[in-house]
């Protein structure tokens, strides 16, 4: 059985493919042959098993038009998954199959095959792209600011005892509040102790503007707004009033770079220290480089996107990004209100942020696909060897994707990585720290 013809069809909202096969009339009536033995096997009155005439067995089983659509059917189900297959054509959903006429013997049996596939697309330029990268190996910056980072871990915090001090940004202040959202006090905060952190984001800036330059002891009443805090929901969106007590103002210290610290942490100097930060992110930079390299190189394809992706398409992303969620949040042992309700996330913002999840994969597909396209690179066994490298027994992942007519999902992905790996192979890349 072959292939025949193979036609892209578009009009304004969907792409098809139209896949045309056929099947040889020494094929057809193998296929005849088979049924026929299978029906032989049944109890026909008056006839010892597997003798009576054929259009007995026919009238039996239901009728010749009946048996031969069953054989169509064997016909279609034994042979297009895997021409379907090897011709990577990817449908989305189920395909239609689509009969002129029933099989007949000694005669070629010719069907077609349509459905939805991933739309395509163009791009602006097909050329290399331009983006810019860290540095390879670390700066004196990056050390520095890891030591930074390493300090930060050890501070301690020191009172304010000077009654004249003035709170500054920065400053970490123990008070004892009360905020109202529209007359009504807010729950969980009503005459509550809390230490803030001024300009650290524990309140809305227009809340710290009021808390910058009073004394310990004050008491203040002021309204201000959530603006900036949309990760605080409880805050809510009306007109915000507080009453706080200033009761302790605090600095954070951090510590020196003494022997005493520098022993404290496992470094034996300064140099020591330096050496070891600069390990490590080297090592960091030798694991994630490499990954945001070539997000970055994808990304920049993507700039050059033309159009719009298909409503469909971007349906279909849809779908797999919700059940991947779904799986996700199973394997968490959480369900989605849940999940939703532990990590302040509303509805319609999640439904934007999976539509546009949905929409970038979308892209990334179609674009990696027409730069492929446009090359006219072809996936060769090394590369499907390549791109199973990871796996323990690729062997068997290919004759278990084989088996299951899933090769064609292995290629595309191979034709992804091999778009992917040459436009960071070719990417100019300018160096910023």
């Amino acid at each position: 059985m072959e292939i025949t013809d193979i036609t892209r069809e578009s009009d304004d909202a969907v792409q098809e493919m139209v896949v045309t096969m056929t099947a040889s009339a020494d094929e057809v009536n193998a296929y005849i042959e088979e049924q026929f033995k299978e029906l032989a096997k049944n109890e026909i009155p008056g006839f010892r098993k597997g003798k009576a005439p054929r259009e007995v067995i026919e009238r039996e089983a239901g009728g010749h038009d009946l048996v031969f659509a069953r054989i169509a059917e064997a016909i279609v189900n034994g042979e297009a998954p895997a021409l379907l297959d090897d011709a990577d054509v990817l449908f989305i959903g189920d395909p239609q199959f689509n009969l002129e006429k029933i099989p007949a013997r000694d005669q070629p049996f010719t069907f077609t095959v349509s459905g939805p596939v991933p739309p395509e697309g163009t791009l602006s330029s097909y050329d290399e792209v331009s983006i810019e990268m860290p540095p390879n190996e670390a700066t004196e910056a990056e050390i520095e600011t890891q030591i930074e980072e390493l300090l930060s871990v050890y501070y301690n915090y020191d009172i304010i005892d000077d009654p004249d001090y003035e709170v500054e940004d920065g400053d970490f202040v123990t008070v004892r509040m009360t905020i109202m959202n529209d007359g009504s006090v807010i729950p969980g905060l009503n005459d509550v102790e809390r230490m803030l952190s001024i300009g650290g984001g524990s309140m809305p800036e227009s809340f710290d503007e009021h808390i910058i330059g009073t004394k310990k002891g004050y008491t203040l009443d002021f309204d201000f707004d959530a603006q900036g805090q949309e990760d605080r929901p409880e805050l809510g969106d009306g007109k915000l009033h507080a009453n706080v007590e200033i009761m302790e103002i605090r600095k954070r210290v951090l510590p020196e770079l003494d022997e005493e610290f520098l022993a404290k942490i496992g470094a034996t100097s300064l140099d020591d220290l330096h050496d070891q930060m600069k390990m490590t992110i080297n090592m960091q930079k030798d694991r994630e480089l490499p990954k945001l390299l070539e997000q970055k190189v994808v990304d920049a394809l993507i700039e050059r996107f033309e159009g719009e992706v298909p409503e469909y398409y971007v349906e279909f992303m849809r779908d797999n990004v919700s059940r991947e969620l779904m799986q996700r949040l199973q394997k968490e042992g959480t369900g989605l209100q849940d999940w939703m309700l532990k990590n302040n996330v509303e509805a319609e913002r999640m439904q934007e942020e999976v539509n546009q999840e949905s929409i970038d994969r979308a892209k990334r597909d179609m674009a990696l696909e027409a730069l492929f396209k446009e090359k006219g690179w072809e996936v060769t066994d090394e590369d499907i060897a390549r791109e199973l490298s990871g796996v323990e027994d690729a062997e068997a992942q290919i004759a278990e994707l084989t088996e299951a007519h899933r090769m064609a999902d292995l290629r595309k992905m191979c034709r992804q990585s091999m778009a992917a790996r040459w436009l960071a192979k070719t990417a100019d890349i300018t160096v910023v720290e």
